[in-house]
């Protein structure tokens, strides 16, 4: 973006009305590129979008004024800064001007297009009558301008691949087969491939589920969708400032099974998470939550840094310009235990085996939690059962940690594209976590 941020970053120094202690202009582009593949029609369909705009945030004493630019170019930049109530108006996603070859760089189409339908290709060896292909690519560019700091500007790729197969239409099954590699969309692109057949053979009819209190297994990475919601959730400062946390006021106590460290970490290379910033300008970094089941942190963004020590933890993240921004997780980091999953499998008479959890929700104000059940099945003496469907999970965040009884050595990181949504805004976050097993979890059939 040609935004010149040290001329900004003067006018916004120079221009600070008087009570006012400090500023900060957020300026943001995103291209996006979809490409979905029917193999019956053989047709590619391709949308490709763009948008641009600015967020100015103008802080007091106990307060803050927000203003959004849409689309800018440097006068209206510079107008946003003199008179902001005067021009601030919100904008919509636009249609994308100029072909596809001159938004993205040369050959990334082509490779783009080679990538679907070629995966659809490798497909067709598999017993399919229907395959879909989607590829999604995005481009986010960003510029924080403060008058506290030094400009920060980050660029942030991201291109993932979905390939769905249908079976006989007598028996519909769904797979993920491993996705080709995705280099040459771009850099910072990534090989997003999914594994969920841990056990080859395995059934393909899902039965369904139990219900009761029982061991739930989660293979890795899978169990980092349950500590995201309560813990990621949990101990945003947010939620703790204002008493929305049953861990507010909690740091230096134990809150879960000592076998349990975790941390947040926004720098890790190739997590759906990281970024060099977050969108307040500050450095991501590793933030310690629970060391050995003791709450050690909260997650923070400049509006609630004193929660933090009155240092922003570099967890103030954003859905796009439009929005103010939030303490929210980057990517939950669980560290490796000493068990590997054939003892923890094989020490588990009979449970639930979770491969893939789906949506879910916590209330932050008493730590209840509900969560989908996408891919599972039973542990049945202490080996890989049947598989379930239709079940989901029940409990209250401080029961399940103190409930973790098993972690295991073979932490892996979730390349998948998981979205988090709080007060209306989604954005990813990342996991990197092994196999953990809860001795005792509610476990319910869906709908009830």
């Amino acid at each position: 973006m040609a935004v010149d941020s040290e001329h900004l970053r003067r006018m916004l120094i120079s221009l600070l009305p008087t009570g006012t202690r400090a500023a900060e202009l957020f300026v943001e582009s995103r291209h996006a590129l979809g490409i979905d593949l029917n193999a019956e029609t053989g047709a590619p369909k391709i949308v490709r979008r763009w948008e641009s705009g600015a967020h100015l945030r103008r802080f007091f004493d106990g307060r803050h004024e927000s203003f959004v630019l849409d689309a800018p170019d440097a006068g209206a930049l510079e107008s946003l800064i003199r008179h902001p109530a005067s021009i601030s108006a919100p904008g919509a996603f636009e249609e994308a001007s100029g072909t596809l070859h001159e938004l993205w760089s040369p050959g990334s189409l082509d490779r783009a297009l080679e990538i679907v339908n070629g995966a659809v290709a490798a497909a067709q060896g598999s017993p399919a009558s229907r395959c879909n292909a989607r590829l999604e690519a995005h481009v986010q560019e960003i510029v924080v301008i403060s008058t506290e700091r030094d400009t920060a500007r980050d660029t942030r790729t991201s291109a993932e691949l979905s390939l769905e197969i249908h079976g006989d239409r007598r028996a519909p099954a769904t797979m993920r087969r491993a996705a080709p590699s995705l280099a040459g969309l771009g850099a910072g692109t990534r090989d997003s491939r999914s594994t969920s057949d841990l056990f080859p053979g395995m059934a393909a009819t899902a039965t369904p589920g139990p219900s009761g209190e029982m061991p739930v297994i989660f293979v890795s990475p899978s169990g980092g969708f349950l500590l995201h919601e309560i813990c990621g959730h949990l101990l945003e400062a947010d939620h703790v400032l204002a008493g929305d946390s049953p861990f507010a006021g909690a740091r230096g106590e134990a809150i879960a099974s000592p076998l349990l460290s975790l941390a947040d970490d926004g720098s890790l290379p190739g997590l759906r998470g990281s970024a060099r910033f977050d969108d307040e300008g500050i450095p991501s970094r590793r933030t310690p939550l629970i060391v050995k089941g003791t709450l050690v942190g909260y997650l923070s963004s400049r509006l609630t840094a004193h929660a933090t020590g009155r240092i922003s933890t570099g967890n103030g993240r954003r859905q796009t310009y439009r929005d103010a921004p939030m303490p929210r997780m980057t990517n939950l980091v669980v560290d490796s235990g000493e068990t590997s999953f054939e003892e923890i499998l094989a020490s588990t008479p009979a449970g639930l085996l979770v491969h893939r959890l789906g949506r879910g929700q916590v209330d932050p104000a008493t730590g209840s939690f509900m969560l989908a059940v996408e891919s599972a099945m039973l542990v049945e003496r202490g080996r890989p059962g049947r598989p379930v469907r239709g079940v989901v999970l029940r409990g209250v965040a401080h029961q399940a940690l103190a409930a973790i009884d098993a972690v295991g050595n073979d932490v892996s990181a979730d390349p998948a594209g998981a979205m988090c949504v709080k007060e209306d805004q989604a954005i990813p976050f990342g996991t990197r976590q092994p196999t953990l097993r809860l001795s005792s979890l509610h476990v319910a059939e869906a709908g009830r």
